[in-house]
Formats: C-alpha cells, sequence, structure tokens
C-alpha cells in the first residue's frame, strides 16, 4: 500500500484475507471484509479487481506528431483514439512493457523512454497501477504485430493538436488523458 505524502487524517481499514469470487485472463474479482480502525461499527464487505499493472504510451517523433492507436473497445461499444498501451507482463518492468507494446501495436521504436507518472485507475475498486512511458524520438522500424484480438489503426497525431481532441472528446480515455497530462507536466 502506498501512503500519501503527507499526513493522513484517516486510518488504514483493517482487512481480512480476500476471497476469489471470479477469474479471468485479465483480472480476478475479490471480495473481503473490512472495518474502520477509527470507527469499528464501520465494517462491510468490499469486492475488488485485482489486476496487474498497465502502461501507456506517449510516443513522439522528432518531428512532433504523437503515436496514436485506433481501436475498437467492447466496453464503450464504439472506436477509441488513444496511445499505445497494455498490461506488464509477469516480472517485466513498465518500462519494457511499453517499448514492447509500442512496437506490437505501432511498428515503432525509439531510445531515451523514461516514465514520466502512473495513476491509480479506479482506487475504489482496482488494485493496479497504470504507468505513462514517454518516448521522446520514435521512428518506424517494422510492421505492427498486434496480440490476438487487436484490431489497430495507427495514426500520427500532431502534439499541437491533443488538448483540442480532449477539449472536444475525440480523445475521452481516462488513462489516456491522464498520460497527456503527465506529458504537460514536463513543461
Amino acid at each position: 500500500m502506498v501512503q500519501p505524502p503527507y499526513l493522513s487524517l484517516v486510518e488504514p481499514w483493517q482487512i481480512d484475507e480476500p476471497r476469489l469470487l471470479h477469474e479471468t485472463r485479465i483480472f480476478s474479482l475479490r471480495e473481503h471484509q473490512g472495518h474502520s480502525q477509527t470507527h469499528p461499527a464501520k465494517r462491510g464487505a468490499f469486492v475488488t479487481l485485482a489486476a496487474g499493472d498497465w502502461v501507456n504510451v506517449v510516443a513522439l517523433t522528432d518531428d512532433e506528431q504523437v503515436v496514436m492507436v485506433e481501436q475498437y473497445r467492447h466496453g464503450f461499444g464504439g472506436v477509441t483514439l488513444e496511445i499505445p498501451g497494455g498490461m506488464v507482463d509477469g516480472d517485466e518492468g513498465p518500462l519494457a512493457a511499453g517499448l514492447r507494446e509500442l512496437a506490437e501495436e505501432t511498428g515503432y521504436a525509439g531510445d531515451g523512454a523514461r516514465i514520466i507518472g502512473r495513476v491509480s485507475p479506479n482506487p475504489a475498486i482496482q488494485t493496479n497501477w497504470c504507468h505513462t512511458v514517454l518516448v521522446p524520438a520514435v521512428a518506424l522500424v517494422g510492421a505492427p504485430q498486434p496480440e490476438g484480438t487487436e484490431e489497430l489503426g495507427v495514426r500520427l497525431v500532431p502534439r499541437q493538436q491533443i488538448s483540442d481532441l480532449i477539449r472536444r472528446g475525440v480523445i475521452h480515455h481516462a488513462l489516456v488523458v491522464a498520460a497527456f497530462h503527465h506529458l504537460t507536466l514536463l513543461a
């Protein structure tokens, strides 16, 4: 558990060992009993999605184009405009995962990659982190090699258009918006 960088006004809850309710290839659904250490009468059953960490990649060409992908998203029921990303596999770190996902989904690669931020996708129910990797000078080095059921269209978008695309709701994936926020914090 990560503690806030300030003195918290709330104590962590006491929780029992979680019970597995269902397991999928992407996450495990778990339930645990918990109670407040401050107010023990506050207690209940809580359900969480235990998942591995994710990674999103902001890849920039030398002429300030952002490498993006279009793909159909089943939860949304439509095609989205996003940055490359995916799950961190096994013992792989987020930086290696970001470079792997970038190459697989787009065929682009580059040097100088670094992690520029991370967010907790939904701390109310999810246990994982989403890391943002910046690759500042990418070039096309091969053909995309999407996994399994992935069907992707690669698109280069001028960096100066990103804010407008977010404002207009064209880019609306929350974790992608967070990744672009991390990029603006570098300026």
